[in-house]
């Protein structure tokens, strides 16, 4: 499987999630950066598009998908950090998602866990696994 064909699957992955724990009836509400008919979601105020977005009733699911490749990657932390702000400064429930390869799952719950010390707030983050 591809790279970008990889990161679509695993966009999909973090759409399933946050589609799941936000209940089918508030689904409408989910944003996307993949052509699936859904509205974009919009930039942060450093510049990057999520690939997955919610935002209802003072919850907030940020959705990101990376590969083996991408997941250190200056843009992808630059990425993080942005998405984590975004969380720290909502008002209600806010969780930051991270769809990576199975494998990467444990490198992924570092990083995260390192950037959100930098950034405190009332907010979760997870890194979430499949094999792709």
């Amino acid at each position: 499987m591809g790279e970008s064909n990889k990161h679509k699957v695993l966009v999909e992955y973090a759409l399933r999630f946050i589609k799941d724990s936000v209940g089918e009836e508030l689904s409408y509400f989910i944003e996307t950066d993949i052509n699936d008919g859904r509205p974009l979601p919009q930039l942060t105020m450093e510049g990057y598009r999520p690939d997955v977005f919610f935002e209802y009733n003072g919850v907030m699911f940020i959705g990101e998908a990376k590969t083996s490749d991408d997941i250190l990657r200056e843009h992808s932390i630059n990425q993080y950090y942005s998405y984590l702000k975004k969380c720290s400064l909502n008002q209600g429930h806010a969780t930051f998602v991270l769809a990576v390869p199975f494998e990467d799952r444990a490198r992924a719950n570092n990083i995260l866990g390192k950037i959100k010390k930098e950034i405190p707030g009332d907010y979760e983050v997870k890194a979430i696994g499949m094999i792709v």
